[in-house]
C-alpha cells in the first residue's frame, strides 16, 4: 500500500475521531472508557497529545513531549486542538523516515499504520465510554490490524496494552480490539 493510500485511511479514522471529540461535553470528562484507568479526559489527553506530537515530529518541530509522553493538557476546546494538530497534513509533508523522541529515526508508513491503529482503537474506548457506535471500513481496520502488529512488537507494548482476555471475535474489528487487549 502507498503512503497516500495510508494516509487517506488515517485521515477518515481521524475524521470519526472528529465527530466524536466534537460532541464531548464537560460532563463527559470523568466518564470511564475501556481502556484501562482513562476517563475521557485522559483519553482525548493521550490521544491529542500524540497527535501534536507525530504532527510536530513530522515537518521537523520540536514536539511537545517530555518524561516519555505528550505534555498536551486538555483544554476547553478539545475538538480545535484535535484539528489543529494538522497530523494527516504534517505527515503528508514527512520525509521518508521521522525523528521520534521515544525511539529514533522510524519509517513515516510504520507510524501512519501505528497512528491508525492508535486513533481507530482510542476512539473506540471513547466512543463505547459516551454510550456511542462506531464503524471502520474494512481498509482502515486491516491497516489497524498492521499496525497494532508493530506496536505490540515494540519495546513499550507491555506497558501500552494488556493481554487478550477474551480470544472469540465475529469480525475483523472486533479481533482488533481483542488484540489491543480490550
Amino acid at each position: 500500500m502507498r503512503n497516500d493510500e495510508r494516509l487517506t485511511l488515517l485521515a477518515n479514522a481521524v475524521h470519526i475521531t472528529q465527530a466524536i471529540v466534537d460532541h464531548i461535553t464537560p460532563a463527559d470528562l470523568t466518564r470511564p472508557t475501556p481502556c484501562g484507568e482513562y476517563d475521557v479526559r485522559r483519553l482525548l489527553e493521550h490521544l491529542i497529545g500524540w497527535h501534536q506530537v507525530f504532527a510536530a515530529c513530522a515537518v521537523g518541530h520540536e514536539p511537545p513531549f517530555a518524561d516519555g509522553s505528550p505534555t498536551y493538557t486538555l483544554t476547553d476546546d478539545p475538538a480545535r486542538d484535535l484539528r489543529e494538530a494538522e497530523l494527516v497534513a504534517n505527515l503528508g509533508q514527512a520525509p521518508a523516515t521521522i525523528d521520534m523522541p521515544y525511539r529514533g529515526e522510524t519509517p513515516v508508513e510504520h507510524l501512519i499504520e501505528e497512528l491508525v491503529a492508535e486513533t481507530v482503537i482510542h476512539t473506540w474506548d471513547l466512543a463505547t465510554g459516551l454510550g456511542h457506535s462506531i464503524r471502520y471500513d474494512d481498509a482502515t481496520v486491516a491497516l489497524a490490524h498492521a499496525g497494532l502488529t508493530r506496536m505490540l512488537a515494540e519495546s513499550f507494548a507491555e506497558e501500552g496494552f494488556r493481554p487478550p482476555t477474551d480470544l472469540t471475535a465475529s469480525t475483523e474489528f472486533e479481533r482488533l480490539l481483542v488484540r489491543s487487549g480490550r
